[in-house]
């Protein structure tokens, strides 16, 4: 059976038809049903999942020891201790003195030649004539006093011994000591309650459930068209 589809029909229908004229070819309409077919799937029925399996934790008890002080440390000073004593000290220092001692004199007295002999020449009358004579002159004394020196002035140096005195001072018989001094900490016992194995989840995985499904699905979709006939004594 030859078929025509819709496209051909359209393009039969489109032409005229001449009356009186030989039919050479006939076609009637057709019509062809769809086609159903019964298709099968897996459908997820429910998806993988994961359930915990709770543990409680388990607890028990346990001492220890608690600082209720902690350590610490202070400083003990002991202070420095001193001592007032005595000391020579130089009041003066060793010095040197030049000193002078005055001259010592006396007093003498002593006959000097106030004028010393000799000869002059002078206008005398002798004889009742004036005459100028050579006179021997002799020489002349007289008494005088004067110092005499004893000991004549005298300089000399003159040691100084230093002077000592006592100053009180006070002096370090023993330093400043600091000591660190450790105190221990203050404790106490206590129990408490402790966790002896921690709280546990335990996983249990649930895989995917899966089915076969079948539904009814079209092949083919209906059609139309055209089916040539064979007419006896037409076409």
């Amino acid at each position: 059976m030859t078929f025509l589809t819709a496209a051909s029909s359209l393009l039969l229908a489109g032409q005229p038809s001449f009356a009186g004229g030989r039919a050479t070819a006939c076609y009637e309409p057709v019509e062809e049903p769809a086609v159903w077919g019964t298709a099968a799937e897996t459908v997820l029925v429910r998806p993988a999942s994961v359930t915990y399996e709770i543990i409680p934790a388990r607890y028990g008890y346990q001492t220890r020891e608690l600082i209720v002080e902690p350590a610490r440390t202070f400083d003990e000073i002991t202070p420095a201790r001193y001592q007032t004593v005595e000391r020579p000290v130089v009041l003066e220092p060793q010095r040197l003195v030049t000193r002078t001692t005055p001259p010592v004199y006396r007093t003498v007295t002593e006959t000097v030649m106030v004028a010393p002999a000799g000869e002059r020449w002078e206008w005398r009358v002798i004889g009742g004539k004036r005459v100028y004579c050579r006179v021997v002159v002799p020489a002349r004394y007289a008494t005088q006093t004067r110092q005499v020196v004893v000991t004549p002035e005298r300089t000399y140096t003159d040691v100084i011994p230093p002077r000592y005195g006592v100053e009180h001072v006070q002096v370090l018989v023993q330093a400043k000591q600091v000591r660190t001094r450790l105190i221990p900490p203050v404790t106490r016992t206590v129990t408490e309650r402790v966790v002896v194995e921690p709280e546990q989840r335990i996983a249990h995985p649930l895989p995917a459930e899966y089915e076969t499904r079948y539904r009814r699905v079209k092949v083919q979709d209906e059609r139309q068209g055209w089916r040539q006939v064979h007419l006896r004594g037409s076409c």
